[in-house]
């Protein structure tokens, strides 16, 4: 995790960097999100999704609310593309967010520096 302190959070799949970050792993080409909703409304700073599928080891640090801007943009883009209703599942919540979507942020770690500074002035500084 280039030098910065990691533990365990939560279900197996998440992992606390600097107490402030979320890790998924993804081996099968993109990651999975179970409830759009849910992941929106999170308030994690940083993610880092890192893609093993075929022995890569592909870090992508992508600030949260730029994430889950682009999870509900795709999501409500891909819902008007079938009418609104989900074909097979129309209670279902998922989303998915694959490496493409992402690429901007691979290897971005300097965002941890920039996440670590204390915010100083107004929101329009």
């Amino acid at each position: 995790m280039q030098g910065y302190s990691a533990s365990l959070h939560g279900p197996q799949t998440f992992v606390k960097i600097n107490s402030r970050t979320a890790v998924q792993v993804v081996a099968q080409g993109g990651w999975m999100v179970a409830d759009i909703d849910r992941m929106t409304a999170m308030s994690t700073d940083l993610y880092v999704l890192v893609d093993v599928t075929d022995g890569r080891q592909d870090f992508y640090v992508v600030p949260g609310e730029d994430l889950r801007a682009g999870v509900c943009e795709r999501h409500d883009d891909f819902m008007a593309s079938v009418g609104g209703v989900r074909p097979r599942n129309p209670d279902s919540r998922h989303a998915a967010i694959y490496p493409g979507s992402v690429e901007a942020w691979r290897n971005r770690w300097s965002l941890f520096e920039d996440v670590a500074q204390p915010v100083s002035g107004d929101a329009a500084s």
